[in-house]
C-alpha cells in the first residue's frame, strides 16, 4: 500500500505527489485557496489569524488529473502527539490530553457536500469548511489537520473500501490573540505497558501548553539498581501542543523483573513560535510489582525457537556417530 502525505504542517513538497514508480501519477491532488488571514503566502499549509468569536470559511481546490471517475473523502482531525514522538491527527476528541481546550474538530467543520467529492475525469471543485473561532481570548495556537484520501469504487460485494493509493494532510493553524507561547513539558507517570508485543516501560510525558515543539530530541534511560540500563532515543521530531506522549523503554525478549526503576528522561527542541531553544530532564524512582511484571510477561509475545538449529545440530550429531562407527568398522577389518 502505498500512502503518500502531501502538504504537511511546517514543509512543503511538491504540488503534484509522485507515486514509487515516478512514471506513475497520483489519481489527484489539493491545494489549500490562502485566504487574506493567512501569516503567509508561501506556506502550503493553513496558517491563519482570525478575532475571536468570528466566523470564516477556508477552501481546497481538490483536482482529479486521471482519465477516470473519482471519489475522494476529506475529513477535519485534531492534531496529537504519538507514541516515542511526532505529530499525528485523529478525528476523535475522547483520547486527547485534558489541557486541550479548543480541539481544532470543536471549532472548524466541513460545509455541505466538502465529505464526499465526486470528480469527472480532469474535474475540478472547490470545497469548503467554515471556522467558527472561540468567544473568548485563547493563547498560543489550535492546531488540526485537512485530510483527503481516495476511496476505491465498489466492488462485487457492494461495500466501499478506503483507498490504498494516495492520501493528503494539509495543516491548519489557528493562531491564538497571544501567539507568543512557550511550550511546557510535564512528567506525568511511568507504568508497564506492552510496546510492539514486547515488555516495557511507558514514561509518559505531556505538553500542556498551546505550542508545538520543533525538532526534539528524546532520550530516556531507565536502569534497576546495579542494573541493565536500557534506553529509548528519537531525533528530529515534532511534539503537538496539549498533548501527551509515551516513550516505550522496550526489555525485548527479556522478562521484566519487580522491583525499583530509575527514569531520566530528557527533551530538548525548539519553540514553534520563535524558534527559542527548550529543554527539561526529569529524574524519577518507581517501582514495578511482583503482579505487574507477571501480567506484562504474560502477555509478551514468547522468543521463537529456532527448530532449525536443533534439526541440524541433531544431524551433525548422527552425522559424526556415523563417521565414528564407520572408522571403528574399518579398523576392525582384517587386513589382507
Amino acid at each position: 500500500m502505498l500512502l503518500v502525505l502531501g502538504l504537511v504542517f511546517f514543509g512543503t513538497v511538491p504540488q503534484r505527489v509522485l507515486a514509487e514508480n515516478e512514471s506513475e501519477k497520483t489519481d489527484f491532488e489539493v491545494q489549500p485557496v490562502l485566504p487574506d488571514a493567512q501569516t503567509n503566502t508561501q506556506l502550503n499549509y493553513f496558517d491563519l489569524v482570525y478575532p475571536k468569536d468570528s466566523t470564516h470559511t477556508i477552501q481546497m481546490r481538490v483536482q482529479n488529473f486521471s482519465d477516470k471517475n473519482i471519489t475522494v473523502a476529506s475529513d477535519l482531525r485534531n492534531a496529537y502527539t504519538q507514541d516515542g514522538g511526532g505529530i499525528e491527527f485523529t478525528p476523535k476528541t475522547n483520547d486527547l490530553d485534558p489541557s486541550l481546550k479548543h480541539p481544532f474538530t470543536t471549532v472548524a467543520a466541513l460545509d455541505r457536500g466538502s465529505a464526499t467529492i465526486k470528480l469527472a475525469p480532469k474535474q475540478m471543485k472547490v470545497i469548503t469548511a467554515t471556522i467558527t473561532m472561540p468567544k473568548n481570548n485563547y493563547d498560543g495556537m489550535i492546531y488540526g489537520d485537512w485530510h483527503f484520501i481516495e476511496r476505491v469504487d465498489k466492488g462485487k460485494s457492494g461495500s466501499t473500501a478506503i483507498g490504498s493509493n494516495y492520501a493528503y494532510s494539509v495543516g491548519v493553524v489557528l493562531r491564538g490573540q497571544n501567539y507568543e507561547v512557550f511550550p511546557d513539558v510535564k512528567y506525568d507517570e511511568t507504568k508497564p505497558i506492552l510496546f510492539q508485543k514486547h515488555p516495557a516501560l511507558g514514561v509518559t510525558l505531556r505538553n500542556v501548553e498551546t505550542m508545538a515543539i520543533s525538532q526534539a530530541k528524546v532520550d530516556v534511560s531507565i536502569g534497576a539498581d546495579q542494573g541493565e540500563v536500557r534506553t529509548y532515543q528519537a531525533s528530529n521530531v515534532m511534539i503537538a501542543p496539549n498533548s501527551k506522549m509515551v516513550f516505550p523503554v522496550s526489555w525485548s525478549y527479556d522478562e521484566m523483573k519487580p522491583g525499583t526503576y530509575h527514569i531520566k528522561a530528557t527533551i530538548k527542541g525548539l519553540s514553534t513560535y520563535n524558534r527559542f531553544p527548550v529543554n527539561w530532564t526529569f529524574k524519577k524512582t518507581m517501582k514495578v510489582t511482583t503482579s505487574q511484571a507477571k501480567t506484562v510477561n504474560e502477555r509478551a509475545i514468547k522468543k521463537p525457537v529456532n527448530h532449525w538449529l536443533y534439526a541440524t545440530i541433531g544431524s551433525g550429531v548422527l552425522l559424526l556417530a556415523s563417521s565414528g562407527a564407520l572408522l571403528w568398522v574399518l579398523k576392525l577389518r582384517p587386513k589382507s
